[in-house]
């Protein structure tokens, strides 16, 4: 970080109480947006809130604004709000500016700690590539699993202190943290014991047994200390080979546990399938240390994309063996890493996880849940992942429907062909060619594309909005703006085109033929005189321009230049001639991609009925 305060897309949003994708059309439809800093996609404060001012969207500051606009300036923001949460506590350690200790005066007690909290939230989203923080959602589903607590609760890798904040309600929390800041920070959160250190090379509490250990231990290297932690007594279920540092930490963790106390700790997927791990999930699995197993969704993490599992376990205080809870709530995928539907997510694990604490047992749910014998994981891959154990959701076929898709199929198969126009070979001849910009200077055609970004929701009384990805989809649009709201009615004959394309790069106009429509983002509207110009003539010609007349991104997006695109200069009578045989091919086009996505699906669906036993041939 430079020593001038800079702020992401995401803080620009908060600054302005909007989504990140309001900002993200700013910055495409302002000229005079800020530019980012050196090439990155942070931006220099006060050049943002100046432009924000100037265009009435500078939201009012809060007093955590106004401290992180402070800290934010600081190449060490961390150890900053670290400071500032220790001196909030009264706890000793370096005292925060004389600025910042006057933006603290007349705040209640109450409002510090929520301060704090805001800082902290923020300074983690400007690290989220490093997973130093255990999300809120997450957190507190772990608690659920463990509850109801009572006595002392653990984390031997507590981070800033975010599931010992969740357990607060617990007599006394413990916990330690190898780096030196964020222990700093969670001692200064919570009414804790917060040791600092390496938990698995130098234990500060090697003689605690708690009541309840909540974990979410860093994953993903091999420097955990096997070389020198060959003989330890916590290898109560096996030595973890050099790259099993998780289930090194599974076993601190019960080693850390009463008997008969719980232990939740957060892994990767693949702890749950890794050959390298099999002998001591079998020896977990035959002392009965195992209670459930919970697979979590891709995504779930913003550090990373790997999928995780939740591991419930106990430390078994008598010989005896119970069944196993294995529940996938994979399917909860976030659109973007770290916006997980937590609230969602939570409700389909604990329903069953109650169940089965309550009475042992449980109604499996196909494809959700099931409560399992231990004997049925132990093979020879000791595996236990949850969607491989649960029972299939049946197929189940509503035949209404696939006859009506069959009906559908067949008459679109047979309108197809009639779409088709004779052809026969033309001859070559040289063409004088025109550009799009240059029909627009003699008025041939008026070039517009949405200002700014529009507020749309379902149910508004404006028009429906036409975006670029409806266009590319080939989707009808269905939010609408407000009545008030200015924007670009679309009229009948108008051509508009994505300004976006992925991979083959191919223009895909649409000439618009229904009414209550406007124009919405990542589209360019061609609206041409008919006296001069036949739309579907420009339409068949840009969905012919050759791929060269494109830009393209790292990302594999091309970028519609359409002012460049070069069409022939014909007579408008031939113009209507060959715009019926594009009108024509691109509705045989349209419908043969439509036939072939319903055929795909009711193929789909057949063979899986037929295999699954739903349905069987008939007449």
């Amino acid at each position: 970080m430079s020593d001038e305060a800079t702020v992401t897309s995401a803080e620009i949003a908060r600054l302005a109480n909007v989504g990140r994708a309001a900002v993200s059309n700013w910055r495409k439809r302002h000229p005079d947006f800020p530019e980012p800093v050196g090439g990155t996609s942070t931006f220099r404060r006060d050049e943002v809130e100046q432009w924000l001012r100037k265009q009435g969207k500078l939201a009012d500051a809060t007093a955590a604004d106004a401290v992180w606009r402070v800290l934010d300036a600081q190449p060490n923001a961390l150890d900053l709000v670290a400071d500032l949460a220790a001196y909030v506590a009264d706890q000793p350690g370096t005292k925060p500016s004389a600025e910042v200790r006057d933006l603290l005066d007349g705040l209640t007690a109450s409002e510090r700690a929520d301060l704090v909290e805001a800082l902290c939230s923020r300074v983690f989203e400007r690290q989220q590539r490093q997973h130093l923080m255990t999300p809120t959602g997450l957190s507190h589903l772990m608690v659920e699993l463990a509850a109801p607590l009572a006595g002392v609760v653990f984390d031997p890798a507590c981070g800033s202190g975010n599931l010992l904040h969740a357990a607060d309600q617990a007599e006394t929390l413990v916990g330690q943290e190898l780096d030196q800041t964020l222990a700093r920070l969670a001692r200064a959160r919570l009414n804790a014991e917060i040791a600092v250190g390496d938990a698995l090379r130098a234990d500060a509490f090697p003689d605690l047994r708690a009541d309840t250990v909540l974990c979410d231990p860093p994953f993903g290297y091999r420097d955990w200390g096997h070389e020198e932690l060959g003989v330890d007594p916590r290898w109560e279920y096996g030595f973890p080979v050099k790259g099993e540092a998780e289930l090194a930490w599974v076993q601190h963790c019960l080693a850390h546990t009463k008997p008969g106390g719980t232990v939740v700790v957060v892994l990767p997927a693949s702890v749950s399938s890794r050959r390298s791990g099999r002998v001591i999930r079998q020896a977990l699995l035959r002392r009965g240390a195992i209670r459930a197993v919970v697979a979590l969704p891709a995504g779930a993490l913003m550090s990373t994309g790997i999928a995780l599992h939740l591991w419930v376990l106990r430390n078994p205080a008598e010989q005896g063996v119970d069944p196993v809870l294995l529940v996938d709530a994979s399917h909860h995928q976030p659109p973007r890493r770290g916006q997980v539907d937590w609230a969602s997510l939570e409700a389909e694990v604990l329903q069953p996880w109650r169940e089965f604490r309550e009475t042992g047992s449980l109604t499996d749910i196909p494809g959700r849940c099931r409560a399992i014998e231990p004997i049925e994981l132990l093979d020879e891959d000791v595996d236990l992942t949850p969607a491989l154990h649960l029972p299939p959701v049946p197929v189940e076929l509503d035949l209404t429907a696939v006859a009506a898709a069959q009906s559908q199929v067949i008459r679109l198969l047979g309108e197809l062909g009639e779409l088709l126009p004779a052809v026969r070979q033309a001859p070559r001849a040289t063409r004088v060619m025109t550009t799009i910009h240059d029909l627009s200077r003699v008025g041939a055609l008026i070039l517009f594309q949405q200002a700014g970004p529009l507020n749309t929701r379902e149910g508004a009384a404006g028009p429906r909005v036409l975006t670029g990805r409806d266009v590319v989809a080939g989707e009808s649009p269905t939010k609408r703006v407000s009545a008030s709201e200015h924007v670009i009615p679309l009229q009948r004959g108008d051509v508009v085109v994505p300004m976006l394309a992925a991979g083959d790069a191919v223009v895909r106009p649409v000439v618009i033929e229904e009414n209550d429509l406007a124009l919405g983002p990542n589209l360019q509207l061609l609206r041409v005189d008919e006296t001069r110009m036949d739309p579907y003539f420009l339409a068949g010609q840009l969905r012919g321009a050759k791929p060269r007349t494109f830009s393209s991104t790292l990302s594999g997006v091309h970028r519609t230049d359409v002012r460049r695109i070069e069409v022939p200069v014909l007579d408008l009578e031939r113009q209507r001639v060959l715009g019926e045989a594009f009108r024509r091919i691109a509705a045989f086009q349209t419908g043969v991609e439509m036939a072939a996505g319903l055929g795909t699906e009711l193929a789909a669906q057949l063979i899986e009925g037929l295999a699954d036993g739903a349905v069987e041939p008939g007449d």
